[in-house]
């Protein structure tokens, strides 16, 4: 195992909501290091959660149900939920917490199998940060795998026949979108932005996947020395709604000037970020006027997401 680095401090230029979160997984971190990290700071940026008693309000598994067969629920439920504690130590999951992420689980995995990029769902779930022990059809599988197998067909949608050879990411969380989008796109160098501790972690697990060379993590005060036109593929996945509105607006103004080519955000239509007391609507980001629409829908799985993708020249 690649050794870990000393505990990040958490950002100080942060919006309110991510100076408090990131505070708590700098706590995580320096009690429990980064060998867990999908079991702790995975559930803040990705990983849902499905607890019993919230089950009926959920629109991720009335979606999931209403869009996978009866063939397919008998599928999910016909295997073994692996519920034992050791399995799931360190999680915080109850025992009927535990069986309802698996079906969950299990169900995106299975909608992603339709509509989903078969060369993300090829990919094996990397063990590094111990992810839930979720397994399906003889294999480890995973809610981000499969929602990247999902937001990267997208991602294809909107490239056509063209590869990135240079990505950039704001706000990557622990990698997950890396790993598949340079998995992808096996030529690609990949640029992460974000603040601490996020981006220590993600430096942390994609150093041990991919060369080094085609890896680059940035704080958001060094991406302001980016060249223009530096990357053919600008990415940010429910990052924004977590900002202030002018650290939306600086972030966008950052994608118009360093992408020649195509941007993909996937982002809250409607969120309310409780710790700045601001609302952000994913119809009022100010996308730039130059920005060329090559799609905008409802995202599958989380509906309350808006997917889009335009060309920026």
């Amino acid at each position: 195992m690649t050794e870990q680095p000393s505990t990040p401090a958490p950002a100080a230029d942060a919006s309110r909501f991510w100076a408090k979160l990131g505070a708590e997984h700098a706590d995580q971190l320096s009690e429990h290091g980064f060998d867990t990290f999908k079991r702790k700071q995975a559930l803040r940026y990705f990983t849902w959660r499905w607890r019993p008693r919230a089950m009926l309000r959920s629109e991720q598994l009335r979606f999931l149900v209403a869009n996978t067969s009866p063939r397919v629920w008998a599928d999910v439920l016909r295997e073994p939920m692996p519920a034992g504690d050791a399995l799931w130590e360190g999680s915080g999951f109850a025992a009927g917490e535990r069986r309802l992420t698996v079906i969950a689980t299990r169900l995106i995995w299975a909608y992603a199998e339709r509509h989903g990029s078969r060369a993300v769902l090829d990919l094996p779930e990397p063990e590094i940060g111990a992810p839930l022990p979720i397994r399906w059809r003889g294999r480890l599988i995973s809610q981000d795998l499969a929602n990247c197998a999902l937001e990267t067909r997208v991602v294809e949608r909107a490239l056509g026949e063209r590869a990135p050879a240079s990505i950039v990411e704001i706000g990557g969380g622990y990698g997950r979108t890396a790993y598949a989008l340079l998995s992808r796109y096996p030529e690609a160098t990949y640029t992460i932005i974000d603040i601490e501790p996020a981006r220590s972690i993600s430096r942390w697990y994609l150093s041990q996947l991919f060369a080094p060379q085609r890896l680059r993590f940035l704080s958001p005060e060094e991406a302001g020395a980016l060249p223009s036109g530096g990357f053919d593929l600008g990415v940010s996945i429910s990052s924004l709604q977590e900002m202030t509105p002018e650290q939306v607006a600086g972030y966008l103004r950052l994608l118009d000037r360093t992408v020649d080519g195509t941007v993909f955000l996937k982002q809250w239509e409607t969120w309310h970020n409780p710790d700045d007391d601001v609302e952000l609507r994913f119809a009022d980001y100010p996308i730039p006027a130059a920005w060329q629409p090559i799609l905008r829908e409802p995202s599958p799985v989380q509906t309350r997401f808006v997917q889009a993708a335009w060309r920026t020249s």
